[in-house]
């Protein structure tokens, strides 16, 4: 490592190791070499490898493995959102880089409709909304927390459906017979992840999310669902 470079040395390390991933010298699975073997490589201390070893795995570069090491990550998953606002389920998202899909329903529930929700459906007042929660995988790299919202009167099957490694786009087609085609609303905000979010999508307390929350309709411009889902920062890529 250079001393007399301005960058601090554990960005060089970063720099140099992302260099090495995208040249190809590491590839996707990859175990790579270990603190202490860094730090003798580059000749410096192991708290000054921790870091950058972190802050790339913090980009989705590196992942650790527990009790077996640091590997090199799978890809992100680049999603071009059009302002025509447009969508694509997450497995289309999946199959455009080449990932491997994956969900793991993690819960269903029954409950009264909120205000917007009762506005956005047409509902009447005291309906009631189906809650599904399940967490997206690419090639068993976790990378949303998805939730679903639609009333329950249209959709009571979606309760016992089986959802665990299929498209939330194609099983609610299948129920309600209309696709959601494109969003009426579409926010996109920042958020960080919960101790019970940090468990479940493999990162640390408080790390960046990305919170996209979508009021999807059909062709028609009717409603088919509210869709809210939280992205791990630096696995999901937006593209405007």
């Amino acid at each position: 490592m250079s001393t007399s470079n301005v960058q601090p040395l554990y960005q060089q390390i970063y720099d140099d190791i992302k260099s090495d991933i995208e040249s190809g010298v590491y590839q996707v699975d990859d175990k790579i070499p270990s603190e202490t073997e860094l730090s003798e490589k580059y000749n410096v201390s192991r708290i000054t490898v921790r870091r950058a070893i972190e802050d790339l795995c913090a980009d989705s570069l590196l992942t650790k493995k527990q009790g077996r090491g640091t590997f090199v990550g799978s890809k992100q998953l680049k999603r071009r959102l059009e302002q025509s606002l447009e969508s694509r389920s997450f497995t289309e998202m999946c199959a455009a880089c080449g990932a491997v899909p994956r969900a793991e329903v993690v819960d269903r529930q029954i409950i009264p409709a909120r205000p917007n929700e009762i506005k956005f459906f047409g509902l009447s007042e005291g309906a009631l909304i189906l809650y599904i929660r399940r967490i997206r995988y690419a090639d068993d790299l976790p990378i949303v927390d998805e939730r679903v919202i639609l009333p329950y009167e249209w959709a009571s099957n979606l309760y016992t459906h089986p959802l665990e490694n299929v498209s939330m786009f194609k099983a609610v087609a299948e129920i309600l017979g209309r696709k959601p085609v494109k969003s009426s609303s579409w926010t996109i905000n920042a958020a960080r992840a919960t101790t019970e979010q940090s468990s479940r999508l493999d990162i640390s307390v408080g790390a960046p999310l990305i919170v996209s929350e979508s009021y999807f309709v059909d062709k028609e411009k009717k409603p088919v669902y509210i869709g809210k889902d939280f992205f791990v920062g630096g696995r999901y890529e937006l593209s405007l």
